[in-house]
C-alpha cells in the first residue's frame, strides 16, 4: 500500500507512524466457498501528524470509499435541535449520509423541512419508503454548490461520522460551509481518538475509517475553513458530539476539551508512542494468557464476529489453534468465517452446545455481555477481556459480573 507523505488535513509532512497492526485481510467475514482463494489484504499502519494533531491511516483508502456508517443511537440531540434551535416550518435541515431515520421522520413530524443525502442504497430506499426527501447523491464541493444554486441553506446540517471517513478532509468542510447559513450549526458525532487510546482499543483502528480526532486536530481542521468548534457533548461508547458554526459563540465545554488534551499532551508524538508500546505488551500478555489455558487442556471460544474482532484475532495471531469459534448474534454470519484466521463462526446456542471454559470478548463491555450470557455463566463459564490489559472475569474476581440485575 502506497504511504500518505501527506496530512489529509494540513497538508504537512511532519507524520509520525506509530503503529502497526500488519497485514490485515480487506473483509472482516467470509463465506465457505472464500475460503479457498487467497484473501487481499493491505498493511495497517497508523500516523500522528505533529502540525495539526491529526490521527490518520498512513496509506490509501482500502478500495472504493466506504459511506459512512450510521453512528450509535444516541439521545437528546431531537430535544436538543428543537428547543435549543428552535427549529420550525421555515427551517432547513440537511441530513447527510448516515443520519437516523427516527430522528428525521420526528423533525418532519415537527414540521421541520428535511433534505436526505444518502448513497447507500439500502438506507437510501429505506429513507424513501417512509417518506423522507433523499437524493441518492454524494455530498461533495459539486453538489454543495448546486445546492446553493436552488437555493438551500440549511440552518443545521447533520454529518454524522463522515469526517472520520473521508479522505478529502478539506473538501468536506468547505462544502459543509458553503451550505450552511450564517447562523447555523453543522451537528457531528465522532470516536473521540483519546478514549481510544487510554482504553487501549486498537481493534477500532481499521481499513475503513480514515481519520481519528482529537478536539485539538479538529479545532484545527475546522478554523481553516470559516467554522468554530462552538460546543461538546460526551455521548455513550466513547462519541463526542460536536456543534460547529460560524458565529463566534464558543461554550466553555470546548476550552476545557482543549486544556485538558494539552495536560494530557495529545498534541506530542510521545503520547502515541507511547500506546503503541502498550499495545505491544497488551499482545504478549493474551498469546501468554490464552496459551497457557490451552497447555493445560481449556477451550476458549470467542464473541464479536465484526470489524475490530477480526483485528484483534490477526493482529495477535489467534486463529483455530487457539480458538475452537465465534458467537455472535447476527445470523447473518452463521456458517462464515473470521477473515484471515478461518475461525468458524455460530449462533449464541453453540456456546451451550460446546460449554467452552473461557469466552474471549472480542467487543462488548462485560456487563453487557452478562445478560445475553447468564446460562453460560451459570454453567461455570468466564468471561476473558483483552482490553485494556487480558484478565480472566469470574465470580471471585474484583471485577464481579452481577448477572441478572
Amino acid at each position: 500500500m502506497k504511504k500518505v507523505k501527506m496530512c489529509r488535513s494540513c497538508g504537512s509532512g511532519e507524520i509520525v507512524p506509530f503503529l502497526s497492526l500488519g497485514r490485515l485481510p480487506l473483509s472482516s467475514i467470509l463465506s465457505s466457498d472464500q475460503l479457498a482463494t487467497p484473501e487481499e489484504r493491505r498493511s495497517l499502519e497508523v500516523g500522528f501528524c505533529k502540525r495539526c494533531g491529526l490521527v490518520q491511516l498512513v496509506g490509501d483508502p482500502a478500495g472504493e470509499p466506504v459511506p459512512a456508517p450510521a453512528g450509535p443511537v444516541q439521545g437528546g440531540l431531537l430535544e436538543r435541535l428543537m428547543h435549543h434551535f428552535r427549529l420550525g416550518t421555515h427551517h432547513l435541515v440537511l441530513a447527510l449520509e448516515g443520519s437516523s431515520l427516527e430522528l428525521m421522520r420526528a423533525l418532519m413530524q415537527a414540521g421541520v423541512r428535511v433534505v436526505y443525502l444518502e448513497t447507500h442504497p439500502e438506507r437510501s430506499k429505506a429513507a424513501s419508503n417512509k417518506g423522507i426527501p433523499t437524493r441518492h447523491e454524494p455530498f461533495d464541493r459539486s453538489y454543495a454548490n448546486q445546492l446553493r444554486e436552488e437555493g438551500l441553506r440549511a440552518d443545521v446540517v447533520l454529518a454524522n461520522q463522515m469526517l472520520s471517513y473521508s479522505s478529502d478532509l478539506n473538501g468536506l468542510l468547505e462544502s459543509l460551509a458553503a451550505v450552511l447559513k450564517d447562523s447555523g450549526s453543522v451537528v457531528m458525532e465522532l470516536p473521540y481518538v483519546r478514549e481510544l487510546l487510554e482504553a487501549r482499543q486498537f481493534e477500532h483502528f481499521t481499513h475503513q475509517q480514515q481519520n481519528y480526532f482529537s478536539v485539538s486536530a479538529l479545532h484545527e481542521l475546522v478554523r481553516r475553513h470559516g467554522l468554530r468548534l462552538q460546543q461538546i457533548e460526551p455521548l455513550s461508547n466513547g462519541y463526542l458530539r460536536y456543534y460547529l458554526g460560524k458565529a463566534r459563540q464558543i461554550e466553555p465545554s470546548v476550552g476545557w476539551y482543549l486544556q485538558e488534551e494539552e495536560k494530557m499532551g495529545l498534541m506530542e508524538a510521545t503520547y502515541y508512542l507511547e500506546f503503541a508500546s502498550r499495545i505491544a505488551a497488551v499482545r504478549e500478555a493474551l498469546v501468554a494468557l490464552l496459551t497457557e489455558l490451552r497447555a493445560r487442556g481449556r477451550r476458549v471460544a470467542a464473541h464479536g464476529a465484526n470489524a475490530q474482532g477480526m483485528v484483534l484475532l490477526n493482529y495477535v495471531g489467534l486463529g483455530r489453534e487457539i480458538i475452537d469459534f465465534v458467537v455472535d448474534s447476527d445470523a447473518s454470519k452463521h456458517g462464515r468465517y473470521m477473515a484471515g484466521v478461518h475461525v468458524p463462526i455460530y449462533s449464541v446456542q453453540k456456546l451451550l452446545e460446546e460449554q467452552p471454559d473461557y469466552l474471549l470478548l472480542l467487543s462488548g463491555e462485560p456487563s453487557e455481555m452478562a445478560r445475553p450470557y447468564q446460562e453460560y455463566l451459570k454453567r461455570g463459564g468466564k468471561f476473558i477481556v483483552a482490553l485494556p490489559h487480558p484478565d480472566i472475569l469470574n465470580a471471585s474476581s474484583k471485577q464481579k459480573i452481577q448477572i441478572g440485575t
